[in-house]
């Protein structure tokens, strides 16, 4: 898996975001996928629209995708970076990720998604 592939991946993944499209986002995920979102339990199978639904439905409306690092091994490419997440061209949080991808008999995809904010925890009420 090459940088453009991956860029490719990302700029999907963000074009998808700014359409509001959960089920577009879902896509780019192997069917097998693991994403584990700050604050959350992991999320498998159609919990992975459920969570990027959920992220929609709070108001983002895109973001940027930063890659950092980048280590290929064979069917399995390695990413980690850093993130931003907009509502209406603001920037509501930033943080970062590892993303673990597979290729399929699809192509690429996501099989392990790990993002958390930079962001300190709200205290509990």
């Amino acid at each position: 898996m090459s940088r453009s592939d991956i860029d490719a991946l990302n700029g999907q993944l963000i074009r998808a975001l700014e359409k509001g499209d959960a089920t577009a986002l879902a896509s780019l995920y192997a069917p097998d996928a693991q994403m584990m979102p700050p604050g959350m339990p992991l999320a498998t199978g159609d919990g992975i629209r459920q969570v990027w639904q959920g992220v929609i439905d709070m108001g983002v409306t895109g973001g940027a995708l930063k890659t950092l690092t980048l280590e290929e091994h064979d069917d399995t490419t390695i990413e980690s970076g850093q993130y931003e997440l907009h509502v209406r061209g603001e920037v509501v949080d930033v943080g970062k990720y590892v993303v673990v991808y597979r290729k399929t008999d699809k192509g690429w995809k996501l099989g392990i998604d790990i993002f958390n904010s930079d962001r300190a925890p709200e205290p509990a009420a």
